[in-house]
């Protein structure tokens, strides 16, 4: 009875360990918007271990299941632009130094598929041209001449919006105003109110980000509240951040955004905003959750009549492990409602399933054990028998391995991507280098549903693709840059 309570308690144990670590994970959506007939998220995730396998989206009682893979905007290379609105006002040439440190590291560190808009402000919005080449933005904003003896803030923003709103967006491109100012004069007055723009930026599809120049608290943290109601964020630069870190981490933070899109197969809406659930599950497991509020374009579906249920099969992301989850049903009215209820509520039950079925497996563990006091055990299964689900020896994909920098201890460069590679410095590793940077085993490659991924295995110093580190199981591509500790390599296949 003694070891019977003590394997309780582990189990219980086991259980709100199991809890926590699932409520660790979080999940904000910084920016949600239609196109055609897809919805797009951009999902800010974070304290997420598990693999992600299955993203949906619930509006009403309708359900939409992810399409496509979940990447990073930086992994991916989704488009994204930059309209940068500078303050041209008689208050600014003593921070010009700092614009020019700003948008010179903001071109060197914003990625590839980026593009560059400058407009000013002061008594009106003043377009600086077409689009700007990156390596041009520096020239094109020491032109500005800040001579304007009105800073009208909140006017600009709001026309800075109406001219992206007039741009035809490509995709999913990932849009954003960064506004340039001391914040010094709102304009009170003007023909915008601050609650008129604080309302149209939480309704927009762009996000506001804020660089604030001088020492008004005041001013600076009304600029904030605005960027933060779009999804973005406000840099008080004064030296410590300095300039160019603000501009490396607004880099950083839209090209860490996980994209996801859903197929609203014709879903017509109210063209109001309504609210959506955007759910991020691994197996059967809930990993988090996120709530935002979208405006669909008004569809065809007769008034007082509600959409039917998307009549198609979820969607999978690919997991971590080797194999991809089989499709499921569809989801009806009932399980998409089932989706509303809050995080916690689903932790709870979640919970409870839990020890009940660790109270049937101590049950069956119990019955085996008097069974076998009754009975001889039966003779072991040969050890060298191969699992059923283990692929076939010939089956798999040639890859060759193109060693960029480090030492490789192999004799061939050629190898079968059946289930996995392990890369590390371990000489059981199946890609073995002689770096002490490197981690005994530090990476792997797998494939799943015919797709290569790269997924880092706890390294101490992280795995690179293309640049990007690597937080959970990336799609890989024949001939992608990978970096672990000093050494770099490419596997083509």
């Amino acid at each position: 009875m003694k070891r019977l309570g003590t394997l309780v308690l582990s189990l219980l144990l086991a259980a709100l360990l199991g809890g926590s670590a699932l409520a660790a994970a979080s999940a904000e959506v910084t920016r949600a918007f239609v196109q055609g007939d897809t919805l797009y998220t951009y999902v800010n995730l974070t304290g997420n271990t598990a693999p992600i396998t299955k993203a949906e989206a619930a509006v009403g009682t309708r359900i939409f299941a992810a399409s496509g893979t979940l990447e990073t905007v930086r992994q991916a290379g989704f488009p994204v632009t930059y309209l940068l609105l500078l303050d041209a006002s008689t208050s600014m040439p003593g921070y010009r130094e700092e614009v020019a440190a700003y948008t010179q590291a903001l071109s060197q560190t914003a990625g590839e598929n980026t593009r560059f808009l400058l407009a000013t402000f002061g008594a009106a919005f003043t377009p600086a041209g077409d689009e700007i080449a990156a390596d041009a933005l520096g020239d094109a904003v020491a032109a500005v001449s800040y001579t304007e003896t009105s800073s009208r803030l909140l006017e600009g923003i709001s026309a800075a919006l109406d001219y992206l709103e007039g741009l035809p967006r490509t995709g999913n491109e990932l849009r954003n105003i960064v506004v340039l100012s001391d914040a010094v004069e709102y304009d009170a007055d003007g023909s915008v109110s601050y609650d008129e723009l604080l309302t149209r930026l939480t309704a927009s599809d762009a996000m506001l980000h804020s660089v604030g120049f001088g020492g008004d608290a005041t001013a600076q943290g009304s600029l904030a509240a605005l960027a933060e109601a779009s999804g973005g964020r406000h840099w008080a630069v004064d030296g410590n951040p300095s300039a160019e870190s603000a501009a490396a981490a607004l880099a950083e933070n839209n090209g860490g955004l996980y994209v996801t899109s859903f197929n609203l197969g014709g879903y017509g809406g109210s063209g109001t905003a309504e609210q959506v659930s955007v759910t991020f599950s691994s197996g059967a497991e809930l990993v988090c959750r996120a709530q935002t509020a979208v405006t669909f374009p008004t569809g065809d579906t007769p008034a007082g009549e509600e959409s039917p249920v998307q009549e198609e099969p979820d969607r999978v992301l690919p997991p971590s492990g080797q194999t991809v989850q089989a499709p499921s049903s569809p989801a009806t009215a009932k399980e998409a409602s089932g989706l509303k209820m809050d995080a916690a509520t689903l932790e709870i039950l979640a919970g409870v399933g839990l020890i009940l079925v660790l109270a049937v497996i101590l049950l069956v563990v119990l019955l085996r054990r008097r069974r076998h006091r009754q009975h001889p055990p039966a003779t072991p299964a040969s050890q060298s028998q191969a699992p059923a689900d283990d692929p076939p020896a010939s089956a798999g994909i040639y890859v060759r391995l193109e060693v960029l920098q480090g030492t490789f201890l192999g004799q061939s460069q050629e190898f079968t991507l059946a289930s996995e590679l392990v890369i590390g410095r371990e000489h059981t590793c199946d890609i073995v280098f002689d770096d002490p940077s490197i981690s005994r085993r530090h990476a792997r490659v797998f494939l799943a549903g015919g797709v290569v991924y790269l997924e880092d295995l706890g390294s101490q110093n992280g795995t690179q693709l293309n640049g990007a580190r690597v937080e959970m199981p990336s799609v890989l591509r024949s001939g992608d840059a990978i970096s672990l500790g000093d050494t770099a390599l490419r596997l083509k296949f």
